[in-house]
């Protein structure tokens, strides 16, 4: 059970990307590429758990997570004030990439105080 709460963070950006994926596909019939990626992306790092590229996608993320938080509060002031979408709009983007970058930290931390995989060259 532990083991599996701990991929969390991978399945979820595995299910968003291919989520964005569809989502375009079916809204433009184009193929996201960078979509593709990144799921490959995080299948990888669910099967093989590798410290270094676990690491760097959850700093990526979190960091993306910050980026979108405040394009999404820069959005909010485009609707009219007082809109119920504008505040619809606000409400699930931010929690949207709140949540995602609660979920990139943890797979920060995780992978932070994973112990790497050492190696003794020569032993006799």
């Amino acid at each position: 059970m532990k083991k599996n709460i701990l991929v969390f963070p991978e399945f979820f950006f595995l299910a968003f990307s291919l989520y964005w994926l569809l989502e375009n596909l079916a809204a433009s019939g184009h193929v996201n590429y960078f979509a593709i990626t990144a799921a490959l992306l995080f299948l990888f790092q669910i099967f093989f758990q590798k410290r270094i590229v676990g690491l760097a996608v959850g700093i990526v993320v979190a960091i993306f997570s910050l980026f979108m938080l405040l394009a999404v509060c820069s959005e909010f002031n485009d609707f009219p004030v007082g809109s119920a979408d504008g505040l619809d709009f606000l409400i699930t983007g931010a929690g949207v990439f709140i949540f995602s970058f609660f979920t990139a930290s943890a797979m920060v931390y995780k992978y932070a105080k994973a112990k790497p995989a050492l190696k003794m060259p020569y032993t006799t």
